[in-house]
């Protein structure tokens, strides 16, 4: 992957270098060119402002201050670590570095460092001509050390800069920028004999020095391009933490490789992207393509999201599917990263799948539960025609919109990172789900990891969903179940699925049974020489006598929950037991002699089987579920 890395970095350098200048801004301050003459003295200074300096407050930006943020970032020090700085050198007074530049010819420091600043001038470019310098580069050397001198000068005389009070009143006072501009902002000089390709160099020979994690895994003393070292991107120490070492890769001292002094450069490019702050370049997850002539997927999808730095990456490829719908992603690494740009998870994809379409059909959702749109509209079947769409609906809908998150036209995921039980809709059983098996639906959905969802999975998935769906009905102010349609919307999406992923040998088509079981318990519901043949039609029979029996309660609190105790039965005997104590409690509302309700309960009371019940649950819960077949009535009734 590190590989594939510097490859695609050096492609953006070369063919898109705008960028790795877009959306950056300069420092808070004061920015100064400095030009000197033959004998070292400065002649433009204080200067005029918007040519020789301006200062920046972080509103308005100057052509100026825009042509000065090359320059700037060509002195940016390497992460955070004090031993990457050029200011190394130990000043009394002073712990901590003051010098942020890491250039011979910008020097760059708080303003509330001033008073130190000259004393640590010395150390400073003594540093940064070792490191930036070629040895036998006298001319250059020289240069700088005139640089130095002047600017112990020109630090006496930073008040010199002055700035109107009001800009637009050309009679206003003028005021000191340094006076006025707050502690934290900088004072930044830059040497202006020197051309910009020299500051370039020089940063580079910086980088190049200072980019390797640590110096004692370097094959030789002296670092050049071809120097084989240890990079810091995302990379680390790890021999005194054993469970972090790699155990399978060939080692060198303790650890598994080593890259030369030339690609750390561009590793070090590629991480400054990631964590460009104001102007986010890469998208979460990031693919990165083997093959150079695949790169322009790459930076279609980069392009994409720039125009909209909101866009998810499903978004972004739903888009890029939609303008070429042949189009093929393969063999890429898939980088996520969290919201601090930091890396969570990489792996490799061969072959992205977008489509769902298999011998010219989708997978159908089908309304086997009777869910209506609105009072006389039943809801319609639909076709998951694409991973994104199975993904943006449902694994929204069984994970109650907690696992992937969409409220308008926002859409949030939550695949890895920190997920709160209390935010999770539907209690501890979904939350358990989601930290389970989030990582295997991310893998199904964005590497295409068929084999991540099984059915045996997807069984346990959807039952704890329901299961968290039961425990948290409550009954309406207009006297319906808060969670009977995302129930049944469950039911409709886990049947329809029932065997569409692996592992779905000898599983019973759910999609095709219930409505066979809906006629079963219609012929015995009204014909008393019908009967049950076999467990499945028992415990389904079961659900929908238990329905019927629950809805006679005149409680407030009759939801949905008192289906469990039932659910939880093993035995047949059990089972029914509970129905026939749940008849005597409501026996009272019932009128017996006659009628579809007696003839079904009559049944499931007398059907003998010992089978384990709790491997058919699902059919009592489909049953309790179901349209009712003892509220329906006759033809010859309706005539």
């Amino acid at each position: 992957m590190i590989r594939e890395i510097i490859n695609y970095t050096k492609h953006l350098k070369e063919n898109s270098p705008m960028l790795f200048e877009e959306g950056l801004e300069p420092s808070k301050g004061l920015h100064i060119f400095v030009e000197l003459d033959e004998e070292g003295n400065a002649i433009n200074f204080p200067g005029k402002k918007g040519v020789d300096w301006d200062y920046y407050d972080g509103k308005e930006m100057s052509p100026f201050l825009k042509s000065i943020i090359p320059y700037e970032q060509e002195s940016k020090r390497v992460g955070t670590r004090m031993d990457k700085v050029l200011d190394t050198g130990k000043v009394e007074g002073s712990k901590k570095f003051q010098i942020f530049s890491c250039s011979p010819y910008i020097l760059s420091f708080k303003k509330q460092s001033l008073v130190l600043i000259k004393s640590r001038l010395k150390p400073f470019f003594d540093n940064a001509i070792k490191t930036c310098i070629k040895k036998d580069d006298e001319v250059t050397t020289q240069k700088v050390i005139a640089y130095k001198n002047a600017l112990s000068q020109l630090l006496i005389k930073i008040n010199e800069f002055k700035t109107r009070t009001n800009p637009t009143d050309l009679f206003a006072e003028e005021k000191s920028v340094f006076e006025i501009m707050k502690n934290d902002f900088f004072v930044n000089f830059y040497y202006k004999n020197v051309p910009f390709t020299e500051y370039a160099i020089a940063h580079q020979n910086y980088l190049q020095q200072k980019l390797f994690n640590n110096n004692d895994y370097n094959n030789e003393k002296t670092i050049s391009d071809n120097t084989y070292g240890l990079s810091g991107f995302i990379n680390g120490l790890n021999m005194k933490k054993p469970f972090l070492e790699h155990k399978t890769a060939s080692m060198y001292k303790g650890i598994a490789s080593r890259i030369q002094a030339k690609d750390t450069v561009f590793l070090n490019d590629f991480d400054l992207l990631l964590k460009r702050k104001n102007n986010k370049i890469f998208p979460s997850p990031l693919p990165i393509f083997i093959d150079k002539n695949e790169f322009s997927n790459s930076d279609e999808i980069i392009s994409i999201f720039k125009k909209d730095g909101r866009l998810t990456y499903s978004q972004i490829l739903k888009q890029l599917f939609k303008k070429t719908p042949e189009r093929i992603l393969q063999n890429y690494y898939l980088l996520f990263f969290n919201y601090k740009y930091e890396l969570e998870d990489f792996d490799f994809v061969s072959k992205f799948r977008y489509s769902l379409e298999e011998n010219n059909t989708y997978p159908k959702v089908k309304n086997l539960f009777g869910i209506k749109m609105n009072k006389d509209e039943l809801k319609r079947d639909y076709e998951i025609r694409n991973i994104f769409y199975f993904e943006q609906e449902i694994v929204k809908i069984i994970f109650n919109n907690s696992l992937v998150k969409v409220k308008d036209n926002d859409f949030s995921v939550s695949y890895f990172g920190e997920v709160k039980a209390e935010y999770v809709s539907g209690g501890e059983p979904v939350y358990q789900m989601i930290l389970k098996y989030r990582k295997a639906f991310y893998d199904y959905i964005y590497k295409s990891k068929t084999q991540a969802i099984s059915c045996t999975m997807w069984d346990e998935i959807m039952w704890n969903s329901i299961i968290g769906d039961l425990r948290t009905d409550k009954i309406t102010d207009k006297g319906y179940h808060s969670r009977d349609y995302s129930i049944k919307e469950k039911l409709n999406i886990w049947f329809s699925l029932y065997n569409y992923f692996t592992n779905n040998l000898k599983r019973t088509d759910m999609a095709s049974k219930i409505p066979e079981l809906l006629e079963k318990m219609k012929k015995v519901a009204n014909d008393e020489n019908a009967h049950f043949d076999t467990t499945e039609e028992f415990a389904f029979g079961a659900g929908q006598v238990i329905y019927f029996l629950l809805n006679q309660s005149k409680a407030s609190e009759r939801t949905h929950a008192l289906l469990e105790p039932f659910i939880q039965k093993v035995k047949a005997e059990q089972l029914q037991s509970s129905i026939a104590q749940t008849i005597n409690m409501y026996k009272h509302e019932l009128s017996f002699g006659h009628g579809r309700f007696e003839r079904l309960s009559s049944e499931v009371l007398a059907f003998e089987t010992g089978d384990n019940l709790k491997n058919y649950q699902r059919f009592l819960l489909a049953g309790y579920f179901a349209t009712p077949v003892i509220y329906e009535k006759k033809e010859t009734e309706n005539n």
